[in-house]
């Protein structure tokens, strides 16, 4: 069962990361100026912590050590 778990995470770690990358290429590639620029640095910026935030609550991170 947590194998199978696991296999469906990385799954959608990589969706997740393909989408990010097409969204964050387009982005900085054929935008015009800067804002577009601004835009894709907040969206990658975004994108890390929402990466880091699930992958602490999909590791199942014991917040409660840190502070014993």
């Amino acid at each position: 069962m947590q194998a199978a778990f696991n296999l469906v995470m990385a799954l959608l770690y990589l969706v997740f990361w393909g989408a990010t990358f097409v969204i964050f290429y387009h982005l900085t590639r054929f935008g015009i100026g800067v804002q577009p620029k601004r835009f894709a640095a907040a969206f990658f910026l975004g994108s890390v912590v929402l990466f880091g935030i699930s992958l602490v609550f999909a590791a199942r991170f014991d917040f409660n050590s840190l502070f014993s």
